[in-house]
């Protein structure tokens, strides 16, 4: 059975999540599911192998460090919000990169600002940002103004939670 084909029969299963062990305990296997992360096959193939990719990262994240730049590239591109968030979650166990820097900079951003994103998408945009303030401590500035206007609407109980943490994160730094 092939990865897709495993995916399919598992991800209905309890602790779906629990598969990425198989990736960790045979890595040759790791290009067919970030192919099917990254690929255009129907949904939810793509949401699902992403989402083991989460926690392929947490377990191990160097596993998965020779696909960073096309996850980036994936990040910067896709209108899929689950997409979207997995690869983000997968790419905060990463350390940050000077790889299309500024590209995922303007993207986190956007995507913090965009009240039609889902508010993970929005908060974990948040939590990646940190390191940017960590390495450039005057985009604090320009986030601070972002969520100023977040603030000036009301808000879900995870998105404040979001700019709370984001905030502590960020006093680390100081």
């Amino acid at each position: 059975m092939n990865v897709e084909e495993a995916l399919i029969a598992r991800f209905k299963e309890p602790k779906f999540t629990e598969w990425y062990r198989n990736f960790v305990s045979h890595p040759e296997q790791i290009p067919d599911l970030v192919d099917l992360a990254l690929g255009s096959k129907k949904a939810p193939l793509p949401a699902h192998a992403s989402w083991l990719l989460i926690h392929l990262a947490k377990a191990d994240w160097t596993l998965l460090a020779s696909y960073e730049q096309a996850f980036i590239d994936h990040f910067l591109v896709s209108t899929n919000q689950s997409i979207l968030r997995n690869l983000l979650v997968t790419l905060l166990e990463f350390p940050l990169t000077d790889y299309r820097e500024s590209d995922l900079l303007d993207s986190l951003i956007h995507h913090v600002k965009n009240e039609e994103n889902k508010v993970a998408l929005r908060v974990y945009s948040l939590y990646k940002l940190t390191e940017f303030v960590q390495r450039y401590p005057e985009i604090k500035a320009e986030v601070d103004a972002v969520i100023e206007l977040i603030q000036e609407q009301p808000m879900s109980p995870a998105m404040k939670v979001g700019i709370r943490n984001f905030e502590k994160m960020c006093r680390k730094f100081a």
